[in-house]
C-alpha cells in the first residue's frame, strides 16, 4: 500500500477525528463509573459544557420519523431537543443531512463497499470537513479538501475490556458531539480571518478555498470565499476520484500513532 503524507494544515481534521475515535470512549468510560456499561451521554455533556447550539432549529414529528431507520434515536432526540446548529462560532455544524445526499452520491456511487443508502451526512466544519453515520459501520469521515475517506475499524465501537460492541447511542453522542479538543488553535485563526474579509457563516454556508486545493490552490485566507455549503461540497465531491485510507498501527519513532495509508479508490471501480 502507498503511504500519505498531508501538510499539518490540510490533514488536522482527519488526524483529530481518528483519535477521537479511538480516545473517546476510553474517556467516557472514565468519567462515568455510575452506569454499569460505563456510557455516558455525551450529547448532555456537551450542552452542559458548550450550551446550545447556535441557531439552532429543531425539527418536528414529520422529519424525526423520517430518519427513524436511519440515524440512532439518540441524535433524532437532540434533533428534536436541542436543533441543528453551530459551535465554535460556525466552525463546527450539526447539519441537516438532506441537502448533502447529494453529495454522498456523487463521492460513493457504485463502490461495492460502501452505498450512499446506508449513509447519512450528520455534521460538517467550516471548511470542508464531512461526519457521515453508517448504518453499519458507524462512523465514517469525508474530507473534502483532500479527497479522502477515512472509516474507523469495528474496534473503536467495541470495549476493548469485554469485547462488547457499545451502544449507538452512545457511538452517536461521541462521533457528532464536539469540544475544544476537536479543533486547534490555527483552525480558529482561519476562521476569525475569514469571518473578517467576508462575514460569519450563517446556516447553510461554508468558506471555500478558490481555486480548490486539488487544483492547486492554497490553504491560505487569500483564497477564501463564503459559498453556499451544498453546492460547494458537490463540486469538490467530483474534483477527482476519493481515496479510502487507513490509520497504520503505530511505528515509533517516525510515527508513533501511525500514519495515513491510501487502501483504494471509492466509488465504481471501473470508473478513470
Amino acid at each position: 500500500m502507498e503511504s500519505m503524507t498531508f501538510p499539518a494544515s490540510r490533514r488536522r481534521f482527519l488526524r483529530v477525528a481518528v483519535s477521537a475515535a479511538a480516545m473517546v470512549p476510553r474517556l467516557a468510560r472514565a468519567q462515568d463509573a455510575a452506569t454499569p456499561s460505563g456510557e455516558v451521554d455525551m450529547f448532555a455533556s456537551m450542552i452542559k459544557t458548550l450550551g446550545e447550539p447556535k441557531y439552532a432549529s429543531r425539527i418536528g414529528a414529520d422529519e424525526a420519523a423520517r430518519y427513524a431507520d436511519r440515524v440512532p434515536p439518540a441524535l433524532v432526540r437532540f434533533w428534536v431537543e436541542h436543533g441543528r446548529g453551530a459551535y465554535f462560532d460556525g466552525l463546527y455544524w450539526i447539519c441537516d443531512p438532506a441537502p448533502f445526499d447529494a453529495v454522498l452520491e456523487l463521492i460513493f456511487d457504485g463502490d461495492p463497499e460502501f452505498s450512499p443508502s446506508d449513509m447519512t451526512v450528520v455534521a460538517h466544519s467550516a471548511f470542508g470537513f464531512l461526519k457521515v453515520w453508517h448504518r453499519q459501520r458507524r462512523q465514517m469521515n469525508v474530507h473534502l479538501l483532500q479527497s479522502t475517506v477515512f472509516n474507523p475499524p469495528a474496534s473503536s465501537w467495541h470495549d476493548a475490556r469485554t469485547g462488547q460492541a457499545f451502544s449507538e447511542a452512545f457511538s452517536v453522542s461521541t462521533f457528532v458531539s464536539t469540544g475544544r479538543w476537536e479543533f486547534e488553535q490555527e483552525d480558529r485563526d482561519l476562521l476569525a480571518a475569514a469571518a473578517a474579509r467576508h462575514g460569519a457563516l450563517q446556516p447553510g454556508e461554508v468558506y471555500g478555498f478558490f481555486p480548490a486545493l486539488q487544483l492547486g490552490g492554497s490553504h491560505a485566507v487569500e483564497n477564501v470565499k463564503r459559498v453556499k455549503a451544498p453546492e460547494h461540497f458537490a463540486i469538490l465531491a467530483q474534483l477527482e476520484r476519493f481515496k479510502l485510507t487507513r490509520l497504520t498501527p503505530p511505528d515509533p519513532p517516525a510515527f508513533p500513532y501511525g500514519h495515513v495509508e491510501f487502501v483504494r479508490f471509492i466509488g465504481r471501480p471501473d470508473r478513470r
